[in-house]
């Protein structure tokens, strides 16, 4: 009967053998249990699955080319902060130079194709690597929600290994002279934003988008809304030491607590410190160091720094062999 079948539905020639027919069909048949059906049956069941396996292989070949997926990603994170969806803008337009990479489809990228491309236009910097990877990533993450593609090959890439400079908090003569230094006529704006940076360990980014109403003078914290949060999750922090001078401002509740002019205030404030080597967010780093030197709670300071787990704060952030108990009581008081 199956005989019968396959030479009542063939019609041109094939490129395979009627015995090769006659073994998928065999296991269609045995897979399909359709055995115990008539002729009619069978055929139109064979029918179906063919047309539902024809449309099938269509939709999971539909794809798109990496410069488009790559640009509607960008416009989907339109929403983004200013500042980090420049970062984005800028990652993703050097990948789109590559004009052979951007125009594959975006389900026909290999692991390959992702190392060549990351290796040969960010390779020269391990911190410029890791970004460009994650931006990579973010768009065939983004394929996978539309459907272009079904796996993320940058998952299987390694990163270069990033070695950190241990940072050094700054020491007690050195917060003092900073604090000085906020007392003169030209920059006494900057105050309360380096009390927020310094005794908070807010980020710098983050007290440039906080307002005066999100002191709360009741509660005495400041909250660091997700508009203003750097990784978009809300905290409170309390206000200690230095920053209890906060609680004594009288501004608008809508207005800035950072000036205006914060980049050139900023660059001047730090060289009339008199610190001649000025690490990268040291003051954040000095605040974590004498946090934990004082109170002794590792996960008390990463909900106040804002980090999703204590990993960063282990690798990078503390620093308390030059950091004495009293310096921690006196700064927090």
């Amino acid at each position: 009967m199956i005989e019968e079948i396959i030479h009542h539905e063939l019609v041109g020639n094939l490129p395979v053998s009627p015995l090769d027919i006659m073994r998928l069909f065999l296991e269609f048949a045995e897979e399909a249990s359709v055995m115990q059906l008539d002729k009619e049956e069978i055929i139109n069941s064979f029918r179906r699955i063919v047309r539902m396996g024809v449309s099938g292989i269509a939709e999971q070949e539909r794809s798109v080319s990496f410069e488009t997926a790559a640009k509607e990603s960008l416009r989907a994170r339109r929403h983004r902060r200013p500042s980090t969806l420049a970062d984005l803008r800028s990652y993703t337009n050097r990948m789109l130079r590559c004009v052979r990479f951007c125009s594959l489809p975006l389900r026909s990228i290999t692991v390959d194709h992702c190392h060549e491309l990351l290796h040969n236009h960010f390779g020269y910097s391990p911190h410029v690597f890791r970004k460009a990877k994650a931006v990579l990533h973010g768009v065939f993450s983004y394929g996978i929600r539309r459907g272009w593609c079904q796996t993320n090959p940058v998952k299987a890439l390694e990163s270069p290994p990033v070695f950190e400079e241990r940072i050094v908090p700054l020491s007690g003569a050195q917060i003092r002279a900073i604090m000085r230094t906020c007392l003169d006529e030209d920059l006494r704006s900057m105050l309360p934003a380096t009390q927020l940076l310094l005794f908070c360990g807010v980020r710098p980014g983050e007290v440039r988008r906080l307002r005066w109403r999100d002191i709360d003078r009741r509660e005495k914290v400041v909250y660091i809304e997700g508009r203003a949060s750097k990784t978009g999750g809300p905290r409170a922090v309390p206000l200690r030491g230095g920053a209890k001078e906060l609680l004594d401002y009288r501004c608008p509740p809508n207005e800035y607590i950072a000036p205006r002019n914060w980049t050139r205030l900023w660059r001047r404030l730090r060289l009339r410190a008199g610190i001649k080597r000025w690490q990268r967010d040291v003051m954040r780093h000095t605040f974590a160091s004498l946090h934990l030197k004082r109170f002794h709670n590792l996960l008390q300071l990463q909900e106040e720094m804002g980090h999703r787990d204590c990993n960063l704060l282990r690798t990078r952030y503390l620093n308390v062999r030059h950091v004495s108990t009293s310096t921690a009581r006196r700064f927090f008081t």
